[in-house]
């Protein structure tokens, strides 16, 4: 089993294309993007030595910098409008050099990328940062909701990333368009946790994926075969089937499991809706997985590990490298079991 890791963030909202002004003032900018990016690279080559695969990372996540100042969203009637960023302003150069950076760092430390559009929180209601002007965090459902403003974004941000990824397919596992879309979605639940911040109608956010689904399916190799599989990463097994991953055209099925209402993890099938990889799951002993329970194992990263190998599952990564929240334990204890379980997988190791 390939074990891959969430790097979700450094800066979440703003890691890709230019930093907030405010954040970042101009005549500091060098040595802020130099000290970024020799993070990126210790932390690049710590997972591979521990055995890592794959790195998955939110590229926009919830629009904190595609849009300030006078591009960003802003407040009408009680909602929110926002218009993509306007063909060359300097945001999309400053992108492509950040992922080209990213993808040169993949390919320096033998890992792969795994890409992640936008995140929920892109649609969720618009709100300022204390003491920043110019600012607005999420407050960007529009670019999914309205045809014309959906396509822009796509054309705009999607495809010239698209067309940098084709230069080195072999460094991409796979195209996420956007991470847990659930949350987004009005009158759709999965749980009694609520959510403020629903803007999209399920139909809506649907054709957002279909679409950019296809974009990432139409990119092609010199050879004919298609470039990159691509992926959603839905927050629930369930939402597989509900959704109807397979006719939103998603080649790669991705769930991630939390062991939501105390619930066992599904074990992998060969049909397509169960067919599929697991997103993100839980280092920290969050609540615990009742498939170790009912073996008397202990809720160990590795022991976690274990149990979806056993479940047949081809890859996971691990929630997070970065995330600061209940999920996420990443200490030398964490690192020294997924390097162990990674060892047993290797030539000479486990059978």
């Amino acid at each position: 089993m390939l074990i891959g890791i969430n790097y979700p963030w450094i800066d979440y909202g703003w890691d890709f294309g230019p930093p907030p002004p405010m954040w970042v003032p101009d005549d500091a900018l060098p040595a802020w993007r130099a000290r970024k990016r020799g993070q990126i690279e210790k932390d690049f080559r710590q997972f591979a030595s521990q055995g890592i695969f794959a790195v998955r990372w939110f590229l926009l996540a919830d629009g904190t910098n595609y849009g300030m100042g006078e591009f960003a969203p802003k407040q009408e009637g009680g909602g929110w409008t926002f218009d993509p960023l306007p063909v060359g302003h300097p945001f999309y150069e400053q992108l492509r050099d950040d992922f080209a950076f990213v993808l040169q760092a993949c390919a320096r430390n033998g890992l792969k990328f795994f890409p992640s559009l936008i995140d929920f929180h892109w649609c969720g209601q618009g709100h300022a940062p204390e003491n920043s002007p110019g600012i607005i965090k999420c407050g960007r459902h529009d670019i999914i909701r309205n045809p014309a403003k959906r396509n822009a974004f796509l054309e705009r941000i999607l495809e010239p990333l698209l067309e940098a990824s084709a230069q080195c397919p072999d460094l991409i596992y796979a195209w996420e368009l956007i991470n847990e879309p659930e949350w987004a979605v009005r009158n759709f639940s999965l749980s009694r946790r609520r959510h403020g911040n629903r803007n999209v109608p399920l139909e809506e956010m649907r054709e957002f994926i279909a679409e950019g689904v296809k974009r990432i399916n139409a990119k092609r190799l010199p050879s004919g075969g298609r470039a990159f599989r691509s992926s959603v990463g839905f927050a629930h097994w369930n939402s597989l089937q509900t959704w109807d991953a397979e006719a939103l055209g998603i080649t790669l099925p991705q769930f991630h499991y939390y062991a939501q209402k105390n619930g066992a993890l599904p074990p992998h099938r060969s049909s397509s809706e169960y067919s599929c990889v697991l997103g993100e799951f839980a280092t920290a002993v969050e609540r615990d997985w009742p498939d170790l329970k009912r073996l008397h194992r202990d809720q160990t990263v590795a022991n976690r590990l274990g149990c979806i190998e056993e479940k047949g599952y081809p890859a996971c990564f691990l929630w997070s490298a970065r995330a600061a929240d209940v999920a996420t334990r990443w200490t030398t204890e964490e690192h020294q079991g997924i390097l162990a379980y990674a060892r047993q997988e290797r030539p000479g190791g486990r059978a």
